[in-house]
């Protein structure tokens, strides 16, 4: 495939000159490019590790601790707003007997 060149031998002739030029192109490109296609496949794997892998490890571990969440299901009431309420105003009764001077005042109310 190469042409053989013997390098103890100056090359004489400019087709020879050109034919080394041209092997030494061709290895120094190919070497280049396959070290970039390896560095390119370390990075993906990487890529894949990082960003993949913690999602099929949190499936399994889903999948593992759902038969125990279906044995207890909580039960939302949908009449929380009552309860909300009993709770702000009790903390804000508890506030108001720990400082009797008055000085508590509530800013605002967020729904979460």
């Amino acid at each position: 495939m190469f042409l053989a060149i013997d390098v103890t031998k100056p090359l004489e002739s400019t087709a020879d000159k050109f034919s080394y030029g041209g092997q030494m192109l061709l290895i120094g490109m190919s070497v280049v490019f396959s070290v970039l296609l390896i560095l390119w496949g370390s990075l993906e794997l990487f890529h894949l590790i990082v960003t993949k892998l913690p999602a099929v490890l949190e499936k399994k571990r889903a999948k593992k601790v759902e038969p125990e969440a279906e044995t207890a299901p909580e039960t939302v009431a949908e009449d929380d707003e009552s309860e909300l309420v009993a709770v702000m105003a009790a903390a804000i009764a508890a506030a108001a007997e720990e400082n009797p001077e008055g000085s508590f005042r509530v800013v605002s109310f967020r729904r979460l």
